[in-house]
C-alpha cells in the first residue's frame, strides 16, 4: 500500500506542478541506495515488468547476421534490432504444452482425437498443432485429459515438447497472451500473420524472429556457438557428433549449463530445432536492415539451433533451417519471446 500511495504522489506532483514551489526531487529507494531525479526534468513515467519468470531480457541493439560459414548464414548483413525482448530462458516443454493445450480443450480453443490436435479458433480447423499420433509423441489425449506417455524413452515432463508444428508452436503462444489477458499475436487464418506483419509490435507472446534468435544467440560479441568458439562436444550441447550420439534423444531442458548463452540461455544448440516466426529465405543478402521481419509469405519457416540428432556443424548461431510449417517430428521445439514495449 505504502509503494501505492507512493506513486500516487509522484504523479500529483508532475501533474500539478503549479502547486509546486521550488525545485523538487524524486528520491528512489533501492534497499539502503538511493537515487535522486529533477522532477523539472521528468516528463512522463512508464512502468513495466522488468523480468518475465521463465524468461530473460534481450537489451536492444546492433550486430552483423550472418557468419560467411553456417548453412544459410554466408550471406552477413547489419541488422539493428530497436525494441528489447524477452526471450524463453529453456524450450518449451513437455509438461508446460500438455498443460496449455489441456487449458485450451477445456475452453473450447482446439479439439483434440487421441490422433491429432487441431486448432479451432478463427474458424480455422484444418491446420495440425501437435501429431498424437506419432509414436515418438510424449503427449498423449484420451477421455478429454492429456497426459504424458511413455514413447519408448521414458516419461519427460522436463524435456522439449516435439511432434509439434510451426502452428502449434504460435498456438501455444496464443494460448499464454490469452490466459494473461493479452492481445493474441496471430491470425488464425490465411497466412497466420504475427501482428498484421509486424512481429515486434505485438503486445503478446510469439516466436522469435529469425534476426532475435540469432542476435540472442551469438550475444553479443558475435560469437560462433552461443556458448563462445569453442567446438562442441556433449557436454556443452545434446547432439550427434558421432553414433550413437550424445544421448540419442532429447534431455532435460537447462540440462547442460556449461552451453549457456552469455545472455543464461540454455540449449540454444542443440536438444530441438527450435520454430522462429519468420517466413525462410536462405540468401538474406549485404544491405543492413532494421527489425528485419522476412518475406510476407512463402512455403517454409525458420528453425534455428539444430538438434540432438544433427551433427556441430547445425550448431552455430547463425544457421538457419526451413521445413514446412505443417511439419512436425522428434527434433522439432520452440521457445517463446515477447517484446518488452510494443
Amino acid at each position: 500500500m505504502r509503494r501505492h500511495m507512493a506513486v500516487i504522489a509522484i504523479v500529483a506532483l508532475l501533474a500539478l506542478p503549479s502547486l509546486c514551489q521550488g525545485e523538487w526531487t524524486m528520491r528512489v529507494h533501492e534497499g539502503a541506495a538511493t537515487t535522486d531525479f529533477s522532477v523539472a526534468a521528468v516528463d512522463s513515467i512508464t512502468f513495466f515488468q522488468a523480468t518475465i519468470p521463465g524468461m530473460g531480457l534481450v537489451p536492444s541493439g546492433t550486430f552483423t547476421m550472418g557468419d560467411g560459414v553456417a548453412h544459410c548464414g554466408v550471406d552477413q548483413r547489419q541488422v539493428t534490432l530497436t525494441r528489447s525482448f524477452y526471450l524463453g530462458r529453456y524450450e518449451v516443454t513437455n509438461q508446460e504444452y500438455m498443460a496449455a493445450v489441456q487449458w485450451a480443450y477445456d475452453n473450447g480453443y482446439v479439439t483434440a482425437t487421441t490422433a491429432s490436435v487441431r486448432d479451432a479458433l478463427d474458424g480455422s480447423t484444418a491446420e495440425e498443432l501437435l501429431d498424437l499420433d506419432d509414436p515418438d509423441c510424449e503427449i498423449a489425449f484420451s477421455g478429454g485429459v492429456f497426459s504424458l506417455r511413455n514413447a519408448g524413452h521414458g516419461i519427460n515432463p522436463n524435456h522439449p515438447v516435439i511432434e509439434v508444428t510451426w502452428y502449434g508452436a504460435v498456438r501455444y503462444c496464443d494460448w499464454l497472451s490469452m490466459r494473461e489477458g493479452l492481445p493474441r499475436a496471430y491470425q488464425h487464418s490465411g497466412n497466420w500473420s504475427c501482428n498484421n506483419g509486424n512481429p515486434y509490435g505485438a503486445a503478446g507472446y510469439r516466436l522469435p524472429t529469425d534476426a532475435e534468435w540469432e542476435y540472442a544467440a551469438q550475444y553479443d560479441d558475435e560469437r560462433i556457438y552461443p556458448w563462445g568458439s569453442q567446438a562442441p562436444n556433449c557436454n556443452l550441447a545434446n547432439y550427434w557428433p558421432s553414433s550413437p550420439g550424445c544421448v540419442g534423444w532429447t534431455a532435460p531442458v537447462g540440462s547442460r549449463p556449461a552451453g549457456d548463452s552469455s545472455l543464461g540461455f540454455s540449449d540454444l544448440a542443440g536438444n530441438v530445432r527450435e520454430w522462429c516466426n519468420d517466413w525462410h529465405v536462405c540468401n538474406l543478402g549485404t544491405t543492413p536492415a532494421t527489425d528485419p521481419v522476412g518475406p510476407t509469405s512463402g512455403t517454409y519457416r525458420v528453425f534455428c539451433g539444430g538438434s540432438w540428432i544433427d551433427i556441430g556443424g547445425g550448431l552455430r548461431c547463425a544457421g538457419r533451417g526451413l521445413v514446412n510449417p505443417a511439419y512436425s517430428h522428434n527434433y522439432y521445439g520452440f521457445r517463446v519471446a515477447r517484446t518488452v514495449d510494443p
